[in-house]
């Protein structure tokens, strides 16, 4: 057969051919194994139908789709390899149609578009879920509710768990007047270490749904309802829910599970198991009660010991809070005198005795720190101090506690009647309940009562200074051993009598509030224990919020009792109860009726900073706010006030300290932070440390300084630095973020452990090396440069005025004080080996969002002039505790209004 006449060629592909086809067709666009290929005829210059060539990958003939070969047709070639093999063939090009190399390919890059987009859909929302994630991890520390400090543990509350709710026979989640122990449910906060649930008895019947998980013991399904009203259930139900995600997996109670056995009962806690919060596994007994409820008849009311029992309860949830903030939310209630108890898994068996000594089974005896909570005695709650993360982080084992005591009305309700009933600072007593109960049962726990230490912060060092002079006066040893104080005293604020006008005054408000200000006298708390728990919250949170911002709290701690041995009895129950504030405190450090114990005690830079009024902007705010806080202020006063902290609008100098204030703050902000911190905390952890140090035991004092807001180291923002709370350092950010930061809490969480551990020596990091290589320096013993003339030893009534001018001269003549006579009144240093402290966090802003580490830890001295202002108030101390008078003016009429009572 002749050859077909060859055509010509142009840019390597033949004119006048039959067709032209893509190089590769995707197996999504052939319905068989054999696809069509289309053929475009171009005949006179005009393209034609499409045609199917049989033989190169036309149906039927079993050969693979044509492929188009630029070399083949550049050569004129052309052949077939059978079936198996693409056929080349020699095609034309198309009018106007660009060379082959120069194509492209619609469909394909069509194609590879949509892919692209999807791809890029898809690394957008891993971004985006990526992101979510890392808020969630970084920024999940939360907010307890009301008082509490924002850095505070975090805990939402909206489950409940099991737990004896003693002295309630009739469900109603209230105290009755007799009768046998029962349990009831209780609300408490979900546990956000981990999602767990109480482990089943044999007899429970177990249900779920996508967001709950329930164990009842043995209540009908029908009865579990909201668990927010645990007054629905039957006396005898024991009740947990657990909040969970769908189908995720909730380890509860085992066998395994640590447990431990008291005379209340037998209890089954929970192991924490190693994880970024926690370099140690910890084991958790939650929301274990010390005393009765404190509802129904027990309310207004010191409180009950619990009777013994051989039930088993589940100790896997933090137990309720006492009510604060004005509104009774689910996991708050009045059955809220419980404790959470942290231990090192692994060390103590269910005995109480140390493992790995099968030998001899000796108690393990482990040092125990307990947590005394802030919120200016209206708020906080123990879960506050993150205590599994402070043992964890400590370098040696421990049993950690916090726990919950009454606050607001129900547990600081001043006046002459409640003193006649005896029922004054019953948040005070519930503590003292504490730590007896600490005493007779932490051993079982693996702890050792009689090396144990207590540790609060603000209201909580403030009741721990009482606890100093109450114990002090009692026989029998005190349940503690040692004493951490932050930010708070026994002299901080005012601590008034029960019949100092604002106290009267902030009581009838209180009533009026509640709707029983017209009820006869001796029966107005019969008729406040009747009143809905919602109702007396509110009251208490209104006269709160009326005096909050003055800073003339409402609902504090008061003096009960004038000598040792007086007590006041109930009307209503003949029960006594032993006064807890038995004089004004400065009385008693003066006459060195407070416990021989070493403590660690400190104050951060800008302790008034979250209290003081933001707007104040003259002089006359600035004179107003104090004349108000104290209203026995005399005009002198004031002028001295005014001229040891300096007007920066009077006075803008470059060497006046108070002309910076952060944006949005008023002229006088600086001035006040400084005055009101000086005043309310730094001066009276001062006044303890000198009277400790005078007494000759071993005093440790801190100041912090890192900065958070408006760029100040704020009142208990050291808090969760000293658990070493990983929650909120991850809330920084990335570590790089925090790395300053996490190396203060390296120093303070370890220098906290070592003393509750009874160290002699207490070393610091100085200079934030990695891996623990820093240098160290030895944190020095506080020894007081105040002197040691401040006695009040058996001083009379009379000739009040000459001896205050005494004191004063001593002071001024004392070699350890010397004030300056000269109008500049320069400040002086103290003598040569005196208030020398540690400073944690100097210069970091990391929480301020800056990027300075700052300085770790490194020794300062006390300069002058917080010594000067400090030598201040201490001369106006009365002025704020008793009645609020002045030494001379007290005299014989004092103590005769103090009689009264």
């Amino acid at each position: 057969m002749p050859s077909p006449p060859r055509l010509p060629v142009h840019d390597g592909v033949r004119l006048g051919t039959t067709s032209r086809v893509d190089q590769a067709l995707d197996s999504d666009e052939t319905s068989t194994a054999d696809a069509a290929v289309s053929v475009n005829s171009v005949e006179n210059g005009e393209p034609q139908p499409p045609t199917s060539i049989l033989g190169v990958g036309s149906p039927g003939t079993g050969s693979t789709p044509l492929l188009a070969s630029s070399t083949a047709r550049a050569s004129g070639d052309s052949s077939s390899s059978g079936s198996s093999t693409p056929t080349s063939l020699n095609l034309p090009l198309l009018q106007d149609e660009k060379p082959r190399y120069m194509r492209r390919r619609p469909r394909l890059i069509k194609r590879l578009s949509k892919k692209m987009v999807f791809c890029s859909a898809w690394v957008f929302v891993i971004g985006f879920l990526c992101v979510c994630l890392y808020n969630y991890r970084y920024n999940a520390n939360g907010r307890a509710p009301s008082f509490a400090h924002p850095d505070v543990e975090k805990g939402t509350l909206s489950s409940t768990t099991q737990h004896g709710n003693y002295g309630d026979n009739d469900g109603d989640g209230k105290a009755d007047s007799g009768g046998s122990t029962k349990a009831i449910t209780s609300s408490v906060d979900p546990d956000l270490e981990l999602g767990l649930s109480s482990a089943s008895s044999p007899s429970a019947s177990t249900f779920s749904n996508s967001s709950a998980s329930y164990t009842s013991v043995p209540t009908p399904t029908h009865k579990i309802a909201d668990a927010q009203d645990a007054s629905q259930f039957p006396s005898t139900t024991l009740l947990t829910v657990t909040t969970t995600m769908a189908k995720e997996k909730q380890p509860g109670a085992t066998a395994t599970s640590p447990a431990v056995t008291l005379r209340q009962g037998r209890y089954i806690g929970v192991s924490l198991p190693v994880e970024y919060r926690f370099p140690n596994a910890i084991e958790a007994f939650r929301g274990v009660p010390f005393a009765q409820t404190t509802g129904g008849e027990n309310r207004f009311r010191p409180p009950k010991a619990l009777p013994d029992s051989e039930q088993t309860f589940q100790a896997v949830k933090f137990g309720e809070n006492c009510p604060i903030g004005g509104t009774v939310g689910n996991g708050f209630g009045e059955n809220c005198l419980n404790a959470n108890i942290y231990r090192p898994a692994g060390l103590v068996d269910n005995d109480g005795l140390a493992k790995g000594d099968s030998s001899n089974k000796r108690p393990a005896l482990l040092p125990v720190v307990v947590y005394i909570h802030g919120g200016a005695f209206n708020g906080g709650m123990g879960v506050e101090r993150n205590m599994a993360s402070f043992i964890a982080w400590t370098d040696a084992p421990m049993i950690g506690i916090n726990f919950n005591y009454r606050v607001g009305a129900l547990g600081f309700l001043p006046s002459t009647l409640t003193a006649k009933e005896g029922l004054l600072n019953l948040g005070l007593r519930d503590q003292t309940m504490m730590l007896e109960w600490v005493r007779e049962n932490v051993k079982a726990f693996g702890g050792d009562p009689e090396n144990v230490t207590i540790m609060g912060l603000s209201a909580g060092a403030h009741s721990i200074g009482h606890h100093i002079m109450y114990y002090a006066r009692k026989a029998t040893p005190a349940p503690f051993h040692r004493a951490i104080l932050e930010s708070g005293a026994t002299t901080a604020r005012a601590v008034l009598l029960p019949n100092h006008p604002r106290h009267l005054v902030q009581f009838r408000e209180f009533l009026a509030a509640a709707g029983v200000d017209g009820a006869p006298e001796d029966q107005i708390f019969d008729h406040l224990r009747k009143l809905p728990l919602e109702t007396i919250v509110k009251a208490s949170k209104k006269v709160w919020d009326r005096y909050e911002p003055s800073v003339t709290w409402p609902f504090q701690p008061v003096i009960d009792g004038l000598h040792d041995h007086q007590q006041a009895t109930s009307n209503s129950n003949s029960e006594t109860t032993p006064v807890l504030i038995p004089d004004i405190p400065i009385t008693s450090w003066r006459q060195g009726k407070h416990l021989r114990i070493p403590i660690l005690t400190g104050f951060n830079t800008n302790e008034g900073a979250t209290f003081i009024p933001g707007n104040a902007n003259t002089n006359g705010d600035f004179r107003s706010f104090f004349k108000t806080l104290i209203p026995t202020l005399a005009e002198t006063d004031l002028a001295a006030l005014e001229h040891l902290y300096p007007d920066p609008v009077t006075n803008p100098s470059s060497n006046n300290p108070y002309r910076s204030v952060p944006a949005g703050k008023g002229a006088q902000w600086a001035r006040l932070d400084a005055a009101y911190s000086h005043y309310a905390y730094i001066c009276p952890v001062l006044q303890t440390a000198h009277f400790m140090s005078r007494a000759g035991l071993p005093v440790y004092v801190y100041r912090f300084a890192a900065t958070g807001n408006w760029n100040a180291a704020n009142h208990a923002d050291e808090a969760p630095v000293v658990t070493h709370d990983m929650d909120f350092l991850r809330s920084l950010g990335p570590p790089g973020r925090s790395k300053g930061l996490r190396k203060v809490a390296d120093g303070m969480n370890a220098a906290w452990g070592r003393f509750v551990s009874g160290e002699k020596v207490i070393e610091v990091e100085t200079d934030g090396k990695d891996g623990g290589s820093g240098k160290r320096a030895e944190w020095p013993l506080f020894r007081t440069p105040f002197g040691d003339d401040d006695l009040e030893l058996d001083r009379g009534a009379g000739n009040k005025t000459a001896e205050r001018k005494t004191e004063k001269r001593r002071w001024s003549l004392s070699s350890l004080w010397k004030q300056s006579s000269s109008d500049d009144d320069d400040e002086k240093s103290p003598p040569e080996g005196t208030g020398r402290m540690i400073v944690f966090g100097e210069g970091n802003n990391e929480r301020a969002g800056g990027s300075s580490p700052g300085t770790p830890a490194k020794e300062e001295v006390l300069n002058g002039i917080l010594l000067k202002a400090c030598r201040f108030w201490w001369d106006r101390i009365e002025l704020s505790e008793g009645l609020g008078k002045s030494r001379e003016e007290m005299g014989n009429a004092g103590a005769a209004a103090r009689a009264k009572l």
